[in-house]
């Protein structure tokens, strides 16, 4: 039997039901006039991690630098594990892969799993893991030897990134974000001694040349970090959130003033997955799924002013349909360029995975639209903001085998484009077929602000990277 709760009125809407959330009607928008290109391949070596597309600006408008489709290889690439870059053009066509080198030539050791993002000036940031020896990490009492560790680099896409700095810590989580004007931010942990460990933070404003140092979120506990987070506002106010010791915790770090006080949100399993937004009038988001069993539960918590969080609002719980965990990016939560925010989330209706998404603003979480996929499954895979107070929203469907069941490794992927059609209210238009049904795995998706032109990128057969554009001819 299938058990469902639905409370999403995170204000004054409510929009639960026995059966599923009342969509809004999925009307508004035109069907596509160009739409998705055809998957292609890129060369390079195959993916052994899941693919990133990444385009550096200081607005929600204006490109400073090179997009870039950015991937870590498996062991069996000439030359060992390494990470490969595709600078996209103005165009979107991305041009051949390359391996990420120091302006003297020298290979930078990066390896998965990454995380990406837009830097000031133009360039792209890489953070993974590498070995580097503890005299050069800083660890404390040598705990972290020559084991790998996080790393991090930067650089323009088709040109030269730094030498590769340490986080001083373990090389997973690592949190990467970008900012309105270019400011990005890592949140990473740190190993202290006795097993303990504890999160930090390094800015990089718009107008700086570097990292500031990194500043303490967390001071060392029992137990690691898992699940970590990190959000900018305007003024790079930082809100970390991250998982230790049975539950959630968040820090609002102001970029002027002292921090605020580490604050438990709710009692949590292990890994659960945590999406985090902060706005430039001190009120912050935070959303999270967490799993028990076969059981996936999804909470909400939107603080009041000054970053102060209260009361986590429990927005669905439900068995996990056709024997399919709950995908790692559900939830996801992104500002659009209209400054509205948006949410969208893995639920469950009439036995299935489904995709929904809510616009939420002062008065709470409005109106669910739930995107219409009936009788299949859909597992969210990305959620990412356009120039035009646009969204695109994308997902990925797996395909029945013979008995009936889902195959995760059998899957096409979809997309819908969505708008703030008047407040409180989001609309997105139909689904669109980026890519059949396929040995297709770990999409991602960004949208070029100097086009509107939506990029998305996948693992094909054998780990090979395809990716496909929708042209901005599209409404």
């Amino acid at each position: 039997m299938r058990a469902a709760t639905l409370l999403a009125a995170v204000g004054a809407t409510a929009v639960a039901s026995a059966t599923g959330i009342a969509a809004a009607p999925a009307a508004g928008l035109a069907p596509a006039v160009a739409g998705w290109s055809q998957p292609m391949m890129l060369g390079g070596c195959p993916g052994s991690e899941a693919p990133w597309v990444v385009f550096p600006s200081d607005s929600p408008a204006h490109r400073t630098g090179p997009g870039a489709l950015v991937w870590s290889t498996g062991g069996g690439c000439p030359g060992g594990s390494r990470v490969l870059l595709a600078a996209i053009a103005s165009d979107g066509k991305p041009g051949a892969p390359v391996a990420l080198r120091t302006g003297g030539g020298r290979g930078i050791a990066l390896r998965g799993p990454l995380a990406v993002a837009g830097g000031p000036h133009g360039g792209v940031v890489v953070a993974a893991s590498g070995s580097v020896s503890a005299a050069s990490s800083g660890s404390r009492s040598g705990a972290l030897g020559g084991s790998a560790q996080g790393l991090f680099s930067q650089g323009r896409a088709g040109g030269p990134f730094s030498p590769a700095s340490p986080t001083g810590g373990p090389a997973s989580p690592i949190a990467l974000v970008s900012a309105y004007l270019g400011d990005v931010a890592i949140a990473s942990p740190a190993a202290e001694a006795d097993g303990q460990s504890a999160v930090r933070l390094r800015v990089e404003r718009h107008h700086a040349s570097g990292f500031q140092p990194a500043v303490q979120v967390s001071s060392g506990a029992a137990g690691a970090v898992e699940s970590l987070k990190v959000a900018l506002d305007y003024r790079s106010d930082a809100l970390v959130a991250w998982w230790q010791r049975g539950a959630i915790y968040v820090r609002d770090l102001p970029a002027a003033g002292r921090a605020h006080p580490i604050q438990r949100l709710a009692a949590a399993a292990p890994d659960p997955r945590i999406a985090a937004l902060i706005s430039d009038d001190n009120r912050a988001i935070v959303a999270w799924s967490v799993q028990r069993g076969a059981q996936t539960s999804i909470y909400l918590d939107i603080s009041t002013g000054g970053v102060r969080f209260h009361h986590a609002v429990l927005l669905e719980r439900f068995t996990d349909p056709d024997d399919l965990r709950s995908p790692g990016d559900s939830p996801s939560l992104i500002r659009l360029s209209s400054e509205s925010v948006m949410l969208a989330f893995s639920g469950e209706q009439a036995g299935h995975w489904v995709v929904r998404t809510a616009p939420i603003d002062l008065h709470g979480m409005r109106p669910v639209e739930t995107m219409p996929t009936p009788g299949a499954d859909a597992l969210l895979a990305a959620l990412a903001p356009g120039p035009d107070g646009d969204a695109f929203v994308l997902w990925t469907e797996p395909q029945p085998g013979p008995a009936g069941v889902a195959k995760p490794a059998q899957a096409a992927i979809f997309a819908a484009r969505g708008v703030d059609a008047y407040p409180g209210v989001s609309i997105f238009g139909k689904p669109e077929e980026v890519a059949a049904p396929g040995p297709n795995s770990s999409p991602a998706l960004a949208v070029d602000p100097g086009s509107d032109r939506a990029f998305a990128v996948w693992r094909g057969a054998g780990g090979s990277i395809e990716y496909a554009i929708r042209t901005a001819a599209a409404p």
